[in-house]
């Protein structure tokens, strides 16, 4: 990181949004990274928001690379109206009761009947435990899979159902999209206040895929 240096005015010690976007080949990672938690026990809430300014139809996960450890709390939505509306696509937590009143799920656990169900994961937020996996997703793929198989062999079964089912195909449909981060990673039950420098989020690439 910057080694509590960080300075959005300065060139080289900056980390604005474009770094979620350049070419992720370079050594160092670049990245974009939020102000620390200086105002606990306020929450630190950032709002990242992606705009396509015309419809995409999602066709791979959505993958978002963090260098802080991944959130203790946060929230995919979409919206299908150019930003005036948004509904939740999932709830991302380390304690699904706790943060958002909902069962702990992963898409393993839907099915065709329930595939439009909005979950809620424990599977990503996990930050500081699984140091190696820095990656939230959002599995498009995998509810594909419900209806073209697990290879997703059957792609012709998935597209009837598409052209055939408006909800459906509205579900894999945006026009943006809104990242919310709600809680950072902690790595611990209590946050250690005299070290809140140590507490923001930072990502290096999201990746969506659509046409």
């Amino acid at each position: 990181m910057c080694n509590n240096e960080c300075d959005a005015t300065t060139e080289e010690l900056a980390h604005p949004p474009e770094l979620m976007f350049d070419f992720e080949g370079r050594n160092p990672t670049t990245f974009w990274q939020s102000t620390s938690w200086k105002k606990y026990p306020k929450p630190l809430q950032v709002n990242i928001t992606l705009s396509w300014n015309k419809t995409v139809e999602l066709t791979d996960d959505i993958v978002l690379t963090f260098e802080s450890g991944r959130p203790e709390q946060m929230v995919l939505e979409k919206s299908l109206d150019y930003g005036r509306t948004w509904t939740p696509y999932q709830f991302y937590a380390t304690d699904c009761l706790d943060a958002f009143t909902m069962e702990p799920k992963t898409v393993s656990d839907l099915t065709q009947r329930t595939l439009l169900d909005i979950i809620c994961t424990e599977d990503y937020s996990r930050g500081y435990v699984w140091k190696n996996d820095k990656t939230v997703r959002f599995e498009i793929k995998d509810r594909f899979a419900l209806f073209a198989g697990p290879r997703l062999h059957n792609m012709a079964s998935l597209y009837g159902q598409l052209d055939t089912t408006k909800n459906l195909r509205d579900f894999f449909t945006i026009t943006d999209l809104r990242i919310k981060l709600l809680k950072p990673a902690s790595g611990a039950t209590m946050i250690d206040e005299n070290n809140l420098s140590r507490y923001f989020y930072a990502i290096s690439d999201i990746k969506v895929q659509g046409r």
